[in-house]
C-alpha cells in the first residue's frame, strides 16, 4: 500500500470505529442536511487545477459510516450541495477529503475540511457548513472515537466542541497553531485525552527542524495544510528548499512533482 493510500485508510478505519460505536448506541432523528463544502485555497488549485473531487464521510441516523464522492466544481456553484441524512442525536462529525485523481493525490493527502453538527449546523435551512478549522476538529473526534470506545467519559460525543473552538482562536495557545492547527500532534493530544482528560497545554507544535531538500527547477511549493501558505522556489543561486521537518513524512507538491520529506530523509517523485 502506498502512503498516499495509507492515509485514507487510516481515516476509514477511524470512521469504522465510530460508527460501531454509534450504532450500538441506538439511532438518531432522520431529517436532510445540505452539505456545503469550502472553498479550496488558490495556491492548491494553481499547482494542482481545478478538477478535484470531494470525499465527504459522515455517521447515518442508523449509526452506519456513509460516504460519497463529488465533483469539486460542481460542489462550488452557488446552492449546489450534497444532501446527507446524517445522526442527530448528539454531537457527530463531517469530514471531506479534497482529491485529485488526475494527479494521483488520494483522499487523505491532502488535510480535510470538516464540521461537527450540530455545531456547524443551521437547523432552519438544513445546512451544514464544512471549513478548514473544523477538519481540525472532525479529526480530533475521529481519533478519539478510536481510543474511547471503552470509556463512556472521554467519547468525543460528549467532548464540549464549541468551547474547543473558542480555544482553537483564543490567546491561550501558540500562535503557530492558531496560525496553523495542522502544527499540532492530534493524534497524541487524542490518546492523552482518552487515557486523563483534554488539557489545553497539550496544544502545542510538533518539533521541527530545518533541512535542505534538493529539489528541480519550479515556481512554488504547496504543502498539505490549507492554512499554509504556498512556498517560494529556491532561487537560481540556491541549490536547496529549505524545510522545517519532524520525524513524520510530509508531503509538499509542486507542478514537477512530490516531494516527501522527514527530519532524517526526503525523495522527490516526478509527476509520471
Amino acid at each position: 500500500m502506498s502512503h498516499f493510500s495509507l492515509h485514507f485508510a487510516c481515516a476509514g478505519a477511524a470512521f469504522f470505529c465510530l460508527s460501531a460505536l454509534l450504532a450500538a448506541c441506538g439511532v438518531g432523528y432522520d431529517a436532510p442536511c445540505r452539505v456545503a463544502l469550502p472553498a479550496v485555497p488558490e495556491a492548491w488549485l494553481a499547482v494542482l487545477g481545478d478538477d478535484n473531487r470531494w470525499r465527504v464521510e459522515w455517521i447515518n441516523s442508523s449509526g452506519a459510516r456513509e460516504s460519497r464522492d463529488v465533483d469539486g466544481r460542481e460542489a462550488a456553484r452557488p446552492g449546489a450541495g450534497l444532501e446527507i441524512h446524517i445522526l442527530q442525536e448528539w454531537a457527530t462529525p463531517v469530514i471531506a477529503y479534497p482529491y485529485w485523481s488526475g494527479r494521483d493525490i488520494a483522499p487523505g493527502v491532502m488535510r480535510p475540511a470538516g464540521a461537527i453538527f450540530p455545531s456547524d449546523a443551521d437547523i432552519s435551512s438544513g445546512a451544514i457548513s464544512l471549513s478548514w478549522t473544523g477538519g481540525v476538529e472532525a479529526v480530533l473526534y475521529l481519533e478519539l472515537a478510536k481510543r474511547a470506545a471503552g470509556d463512556s467519559r472521554r467519547r468525543p460525543q460528549y467532548f464540549d466542541w464549541r468551547r474547543f473552538r473558542e480555544l482553537l482562536e483564543s490567546a491561550a495557545i501558540p500562535e503557530e497553531i492558531r496560525a496553523d492547527p495542522w502544527l499540532a500532534d492530534w493524534k497524541a493530544i487524542a490518546e492523552k485525552t482518552v487515557s486523563s482528560g483534554f488539557d489545553r497545554r497539550r496544544i502545542a507544535a510538533i518539533k521541527r527542524r530545518e533541512i535542505a531538500a534538493p529539489v528541480p527547477p519550479c515556481e512554488m511549493w504547496i504543502g498539505t495544510s490549507p492554512f499554509a501558505p504556498p512556498i517560494a522556489a529556491p532561487a537560481e543561486t540556491e541549490k536547496a528548499l529549505a524545510l522545517l521537518a519532524s520525524d513524520a513524512i510530509d508531503t509538499y507538491i509542486s507542478k514537477e512533482g512530490v516531494l516527501r520529506v522527514s527530519s532524517s530523509a526526503w525523495i522527490w517523485m516526478p509527476w509520471r
